[in-house]
């Protein structure tokens, strides 16, 4: 039995998908902040953080390959590679804290040059189109930190199709 919430985002992630495109961001944002308003509804056994790296769980690939809703449950002092997205991304911190450096793209052969730092608490949100921003995202505290996120990529193509690995 899929949650209400979760049947919820599902609906508004439909909406969004098959609006205008100038409405994606705004669209996807929406559903999200409301999706994470709230932190009870994700339950335990996907919560729970592996020793080794993040962890990727599917929640909901829609029918038409159209998105994908994923949590992630970063463990303490995980981190992603640096990377871009080839799709459109929207995240939505669920539960802790997470740090999201970004970084400029260099000359061939050289790392990714670090922008700036932003820390991202829970109930913040953020939306990217594809391949627009660069960035490496970490749980540097000490205690579980999860992330609620819709790319817009079916699920047969979410292990391949989402991240450009920079670094």
């Amino acid at each position: 039995m899929t949650p209400p919430a979760l049947q919820c985002l599902i609906e508004r992630m439909n909406a969004a998908v098959a609006a205008p495109p100038e409405e994606l961001p705004r669209m996807v944002t929406a559903a999200l902040a409301e999706s994470v308003a709230g932190d009870a509804w994700l339950p335990d056994e996907i919560l729970r953080a592996s020793h080794d790296h993040y962890t990727r769980r599917l929640l909901y690939g829609d029918p038409g390959e159209r998105y994908s809703i994923l949590v992630i449950v970063w463990g303490r002092q995980q981190q992603s590679p640096i990377h871009t997205h080839y799709t459109w991304c929207g995240v939505g911190i669920y539960r802790g804290e997470l740090t999201e450096t970004h970084y400029r793209e260099e000359a061939a052969g050289k790392a990714p040059a670090a922008l700036g730092i932003r820390r991202c608490r829970a109930g913040e949100l953020s939306f990217d189109l594809p391949l627009t921003g660069i960035h490496r995202i970490a749980n540097l505290g000490d205690e579980t930190a999860i992330s609620l996120h819709v790319y817009g990529i079916g699920q047969q193509k979410i292990t391949t199709g989402v991240n450009r690995i920079l670094g």
